[in-house]
């Protein structure tokens, strides 16, 4: 089944229809607006050729850092398929990195948040109703470029601590699976996922038995949102430029909180204290952090 695409909704009817409701959904129009030729590959390359980016496997593993250059002249049209992936975060910890804050910086008056995803009313990053988080401006979890040539792929996967997961497609197109969140028992093991190119049928004998809930396309100028608990595995159909980030509504409040008290020692905890900084210390424990949202939210 394809994922429901749409155009000209409300903030209100993205967050009733499709993050509290937890569905997948596809926005046509939101990125009708940017200037979507700054991030071809010309354009990266040329004004952060020299930069030292980070680079993947198929799942999260960092492999190498190199530069944009180097990765485009070896990743980009060629006739072999690429299996390796730029996953370019902005800073997400306190470690001095090779993060991506000064491109995002530059690239900033290029594009704008999408008009129907909320930017206020947020759980992660933090912010009431009166205050805005805009992507352009503020950081969040898990915001990157991702640059991989054709063939490169992220696994199947779900978001950390029960986050939502915005895509948005610049430059060719993604070959998309889900997997909802009540297959979680067929689709993992012990913590592990299922490779959808390699299936162990010993540590998942069932998957043989299920079909993906979507399977889709996502073309250059669409935003899909990957909903809390979604499994999603990704293969780039072409080369492929796209921006992402990580994020919860006040509404999924409930949804985080249930995730820390089941995952105490959830390693990703790093992260989400990075972003609650102003509000908690940076060592808290999963309990301070629950505290926190449990008084404020």
């Amino acid at each position: 089944m394809k994922v429901k695409r749409v155009s000209n909704i409300t903030q209100e009817e993205f967050v009733n229809e499709y993050l509290i409701a937890n569905q997948p959904v596809i926005i046509t129009d939101a990125m009708k607006d940017w200037d979507t030729d700054k991030f071809k590959p010309e354009f990266l390359k040329e004004e952060f050729g020299d930069y030292l980016v980070q680079i993947y496997d198929d799942l999260f593993d960092l492999q190498n850092v190199d530069s944009l250059e180097t990765y485009f002249d070896e990743n980009f049209g060629k006739d072999k398929e690429s299996s390796e992936y730029i996953r370019w975060y902005t800073q997400l910890k306190e470690l001095d990195f090779f993060w991506s804050d000064e491109c995002f910086s530059k690239l900033k008056q290029y594009w704008s948040h999408p008009y129907c995803i909320p930017q206020n009313n947020l759980a992660v990053p933090p912010c009431k109703e009166d205050e805005e988080r805009n992507i352009n401006t503020y950081k969040y979890p898990y915001k990157g470029i991702f640059i991989s040539g054709k063939g490169a792929r992220t696994r199947l996967h779900k978001d950390p601590f029960n986050s939502n997961a915005v895509l948005c497609q610049f430059y060719g197109s993604k070959k998309i699976f889900l997997y909802g969140p009540s297959k979680e028992h067929i689709v993992m093991n012990n913590g592990e996922f299922v490779d959808l190119k390699n299936i162990d049928e010993e540590k998942f004998p069932e998957f043989s038995s299920i079909t993906p809930d979507y399977e889709d396309s996502l073309q250059p100028g669409e935003i899909i949102l990957f909903p809390s608990g979604w499994f999603h595995d990704v293969t780039c159909e072409s080369d492929s430029i796209s921006i992402t980030w990580n994020f919860i509504h006040a509404s999924g409040t409930e949804g985080l909180t249930k995730y820390l008290k089941a995952n105490p020692k959830d390693d990703q905890l790093e992260i989400l204290r990075y972003f609650l900084k102003d509000k908690v210390s940076v060592e808290a424990t999963s309990d301070e952090i629950l505290s926190f949202y449990e008084t404020q939210y």
